[in-house]
């Protein structure tokens, strides 16, 4: 059984509109009265997500998404093929989203959190550069989805792509923390690459999509990582690598990258509600005394 009081470090997975799923779990436990771990880490979408619970700000950033989705007709502008470019809607509405939740009004706030976010990006391999970085972990993303199905792949280490972690609390700015949250989602081509710290960073998937400093074995034990994807082989909660992963009971109803007025972001949030909710009926896991 899972004690969620006795998790330490809580770990968010990438994976774009699946997010959501995470934010409807955990949004349903702390309506039950858990709360958060000194530590979260997370990159691209999940780790937004994880930011918007330090504000208490989630409900303001769903909101935002379906708002800013109603808005767009289509995934990319045609217009940019006459210059040999296609213009991405997630490159102005990934950065306006975070905008509606990160701000000047709540940037004190998540400065002091007395929980502490590390937010993880990819270096490029230095013998790629961005371009073959980006093809390289396009490549080993692609190879492990479909033949070896690892939560945490090597292959993309093995290329020369490095993951890099940064706390949210140590940004001086609102726009430094918009700038690292946006280059842990930075996925080209849907997003540019980011200039971080004097680096070329992008989204920490194309390394690890459920990033994790190293850790010794006594902070693995009280470790939780919520994935975004569903492994049909694996029961809700389990143990591997001496965590605990909590993963959707079902694959999570609404498209990874869609943006459009019809994308189910709500659909993925009352799976996350409904799966805690069963969680606690089944007696899989409690909230503490």
């Amino acid at each position: 059984m899972l004690d969620f009081s006795k998790v330490q470090t809580l770990a968010f997975a990438g994976g774009g509109n699946r997010c959501w799923w995470q934010a409807g779990l955990l949004t349903q436990l702390h309506a039950y009265g858990a709360r958060l771990p000194g530590l979260m880490v997370g990159t691209s979408a999940g780790t937004a997500i994880a930011a918007s619970f330090l504000t208490n700000s989630t409900e303001a950033a769903l909101q935002a998404c379906k708002r800013l989705y109603a808005a767009n007709a289509q995934l990319f502008d045609w217009r940019g093929l006459a210059r040999f470019r296609l213009n991405f809607a997630h490159q102005t509405i990934y950065p306006a989203w975070l905008a509606a939740f990160v701000h000047e009004g709540n940037f004190k706030t998540l400065q002091s959190s007395p929980c502490q976010l590390l937010v993880a990006v990819t270096r490029p391999a230095r013998a790629l550069g961005l371009r073959g970085s980006i093809a390289a972990g396009t490549l080993a993303y692609l190879v492990d989805k479909k033949l070896f199905h690892n939560i945490h792949p090597a292959l993309p280490r093995f290329l020369g792509l490095k993951q890099a972690f940064f706390s949210l609390q140590d940004c001086t700015s609102v726009q430094e923390m918009q700038a690292t949250l946006q280059a842990a989602a930075a996925a080209p081509p849907f997003m540019s690459g980011v200039r971080l710290h004097g680096a070329w960073a992008m989204d920490g998937g194309y390394t690890d999509n459920a990033p994790i400093p190293v850790q010794k074995a006594v902070e693995k034990a009280s470790t939780l990582v919520l994935l975004t994807r569903h492994y049909p082989d694996r029961s809700p909660l389990f143990q591997a690598h001496g965590r605990t992963y909590w993963q959707p009971s079902r694959k999570i109803p609404v498209s990874t990258w869609d943006c459009r007025p019809n994308t189910s972001v709500e659909d993925a949030f009352a799976l996350g509600q409904e799966d805690a909710r069963q969680r606690l009926l089944h007696g899989d896991m409690r909230l503490g005394d």
